[in-house]
């Protein structure tokens, strides 16, 4: 049984293979209503998936385990992150589960955790729901397979998206592009767009459990790209699996990410007057730049470690409404304390609207300082501590940039990744930098050896 289930976005795996192997997912079931539902009986927990083959058998053995332990199941089916989010609490769940692995290929999978208040688990519920599932000495009861509750219409949340465009009259040439990623957006992208009069060109939203984020979505913008290019529409955005992400291209095809977009989208929240604290949250990993350009604009940013966990909780701490991260996951905290892909590509489209500018004159001024980002599989995740060879490459790095750049080195909570980002003024030496250090990883402890 592992002794750690939780990455930096849930649980995360293989179907079959631990974590994801039938007896971890019925005791995890199990443990959210232990958890969740601790202070009383008639526990109700929400689960809904992406469009990945082996969500039913995930959900199927989560529902198990839920309902061994007097717990009732309501599945959402096809259901965006940020839906089950805000049906969980606005249908006074207990707990909702979402089966997804969000980015990756429709080979992995996983299960994301969120409270009754709609907010993901923080790190004293994964530690609690880790601690009854790693216990040997927990009997886990199995229910048999039965015929669950199905959940209550999604055009709650529909609604309640579409409020972000309040107020906005439409111009009769605004026409744009949706990538589904083959996810979880398939079909509520469109009738959210559709329902608010707009009539997108809509690609990758036919999912077959295998097709999801398969050379589409928002890490794979090409095809998005030659769309609008082809269409001739002011701009795109592609959607993860889950739909809790997104990216953007302008009308010329260039890809604008998600740094350009919380720049974009702090200014529109001030000129609205929304942008509480006069401030934004951005992740170590997003570049330097941005805080540059939003200090001379008056407003400020609050720098936290990765993943929208993190991002939301120092929102929720300091009272700030706007965060994200370099990757698109954007977080608008009036909306939902979760990054809602839907969400941000509404208040993009509002604040091309009310500016009466391109998405492309609106990120004109986001010009980043060189960054590179090298990314290193891994065997295991070895503390950089115990690694000295690494350790020292890291350390000369950071004293030849001095006070001109960052060196940012972190294992990924979701991949077998070690991430090396460095950020300086001059291109051609960061990359060596970071081919320096990668190559040391690669010593140590690199998969590929």
């Amino acid at each position: 049984m592992p002794l750690s289930l939780f990455g930096t976005d849930g649980v995360r795996g293989r179907p079959g293979l631990p974590p994801l192997d039938e007896p971890t997912l019925l005791r995890l079931g199990a443990a959210v209503v232990q958890t969740c539902g601790k202070k009383k009986g008639n526990v109700r927990v929400l689960i809904g998936q992406d469009t990945r083959e082996s969500g039913a058998w995930i959900v199927r053995h989560l529902a198990r385990g839920i309902e061994g332990e007097s717990g009732r199941v309501v599945d959402g089916g096809i259901l965006p992150t940020p839906a089950v989010a805000f049906l969980t609490k606005q249908g006074g769940f207990d707990a909702g589960l979402v089966v997804s692995a969000s980015h990756n290929p429709f080979q992995d999978n996983g299960v994301k955790v969120f409270t009754h208040e709609g907010m993901k688990a923080d790190d004293d519920l994964e530690a609690c729901l880790t601690e009854i599932v790693s216990d040997q000495e927990f009997v886990c009861s199995e229910a048999p397979l039965s015929t669950r509750e199905a959940s209550q219409s999604i055009d709650a949340y529909i609604e309640h998206t579409k409020r972000v465009f309040d107020g906005v009259s439409l111009p009769s040439n605004l026409r744009l592009a949706i990538d589904c990623a083959n996810g979880a957006t398939s079909r509520i992208a469109p009738a959210v767009f559709g329902g608010l009069g707009l009539d997108p060109v809509v690609i990758c939203n036919e999912p077959n459990g295998r097709n999801i984020n398969l050379r589409c979505g928002s890490t794979n913008p090409d095809r998005l790209a030659r769309t609008v290019l082809d269409k001739g529409c002011c701009l795109g955005a592609a959607f993860d699996g889950d739909g809790d992400r997104v990216v953007f291209v302008d009308h010329q095809g260039q890809l604008v990410n998600g740094d350009a977009i919380l720049l974009v989208a702090a200014r529109r929240l001030a000129a609205m007057g929304n942008l509480k604290e006069k401030a934004i949250v951005a992740t170590v990993m997003s570049n330097i730049a941005l805080e540059q350009i939003l200090h001379a604009d008056g407003m400020s940013v609050h720098w936290c470690g990765v993943g929208d966990r993190t991002v939301w909780a120092e929102m929720r701490q300091r009272g700030i409404v706007l965060g994200g991260e370099q990757s698109g996951h954007i977080i608008l905290g009036d909306h939902l304390p979760t990054g809602d892909g839907l969400a941000t590509a509404l208040l993009i489209i509002r604040a091309i609207v009310e500016t009466g500018s391109d998405l492309c004159a609106l990120a004109a001024d986001f010009v980043p300082v060189p960054q590179v980002l090298v990314n290193v599989k891994v065997r295991r995740r070895v503390p950089l501590a115990e690694l000295p060879e690494v350790s020292r490459l890291i350390a000369d790095a950071e004293r030849y940039l001095a006070k001109t750049g960052r060196v940012i080195v972190r294992y990924s909570g979701t991949e077998p990744l070690l991430r090396i980002m460095i950020e300086g003024s001059n291109r051609e030496e960061i990359h060596r930098l970071a081919r320096t250090v990668a190559d040391g990883v690669r010593v140590e402890i690199g998969a590929d050896l």
